[in-house]
């Protein structure tokens, strides 16, 4: 019990050697433990990432709008983030269930700002801020968290997701750089073409945004020009096995397709920006505010941590959502 108030304590937003204080009055008995927390969370800011990107990777992102970086997280890591998913209270009563234009539903869940949960471990987590800020071309001081979102694809239920850019949405906030701007997925489950795996166009992020309107409770790609994308680009499905990640530029087209299988797909998708990339204010979207980094090992030292019960103003709300992107129809 006293390794898990350290380990919450410890990934407060509390000045660290308040926390520490405060920990030391509480467990005077444990200064190993103690000296070990502190070791690991006072050098997160200067810690460097388990995983940094590649040149090469780095390369592929940028030429391509996308790239997969196989395994990212570790079984034990995974396995985690799924019981969290599985347990938590607080996703399963804050979810949005969007219609597509079929009328099969998927259901996620989106909140704005990483906490000190199991999800907040990843997304504050080095690898993945390492992960953005190298696509961003940003630093600790200006890279910050936009916004997380769990998916949840059920089994023969899942709908599809249509055609279109991130930045079709993020623009309608008031975002104007797309470049400053992208989405990390992390595979919570294996993704197959057949349980609705993401598909891409490759090299669609160079065609910059194109016009959006409504499929359904969903933002789509305009018919005539997605038409023209596709058939001069190709569409590759993005097949990954649990642990692994998707950078997607915000400007890539992208869609899944429902899912017909006898398999879940999950994944938990974080969105980041920078400072000089605001939306506006009073708007669905967070504006800036500073990332508290962790080191990578904070994953498994928090452990299993759901949503706040007291963060559910922090939750997008159905209605808010769908009202904020209320475009014309997609013909």
């Amino acid at each position: 019990m006293a390794s898990a108030h350290f380990a919450r304590a410890l990934l407060s937003r509390r000045p660290f050697h308040e926390r520490a204080a405060r920990l030391w009055r509480q467990y005077p008995g444990t200064a190993g433990a103690l000296h070990v927390s502190c070791r690991c969370l006072s050098g997160a800011s200067a810690a460097v990432s388990s995983r940094p990107l590649k040149a090469a990777e780095l390369e592929s992102f940028r030429r391509d709008g996308f790239v997969v970086l196989k395994n990212v997280y570790s079984k034990n890591e995974t396995d985690l983030l799924r019981e969290t998913v599985l347990d938590d209270h607080m996703l399963k009563t804050n979810v949005m269930n969007m219609v597509d234009g079929s009328g099969k539903t998927s259901r996620l869940t989106l909140w704005r700002h990483a906490g000190d949960d199991t999800y907040g471990m990843f997304s504050r987590g080095r690898r993945m801020v390492g992960f953005a800020k190298s696509a961003t071309g940003s630093d600790d001081e200006t890279i910050y968290h936009f916004h997380t979102k769990v998916m949840l694809k059920e089994p023969h239920v899942g709908g599809r997701w249509e055609w279109h850019q991130d930045f079709g949405y993020w623009y309608e906030v008031g975002c104007l750089q797309p470049e400053k701007m992208l989405s990390i997925m992390v595979a919570i489950d294996e993704a197959t073409v057949e349980n609705g795996c993401l598909e891409v166009l490759r090299g669609s992020h160079k065609l910059g945004r194109l016009h959006h309107g409504n499929t359904g409770e969903q933002v789509g790609a305009e018919p005539w020009a997605l038409e023209q994308a596709t058939q001069l680009m190709e569409t590759v499905p993005c097949t990954m096995e649990a642990g692994d990640v998707l950078m997607l530029h915000s400007n890539t087209l992208h869609k899944s397709n429902a899912n017909l299988s006898d398999r879940w797909r999950r994944c938990m998708i974080v969105a980041f920006t920078t400072k000089d990339n605001q939306p506006k204010p009073d708007t669905i979207a967070p504006l800036y505010s500073p990332m508290e980094c962790v080191n990578d090992s904070a994953i498994m030292e928090l452990g299993k941590v759901g949503r706040a019960t007291n963060s559910t103003d922090d939750f997008l709300k159905h209605d808010d959502n769908v009202d904020s992107f209320k475009l014309e129809e997609s013909q």
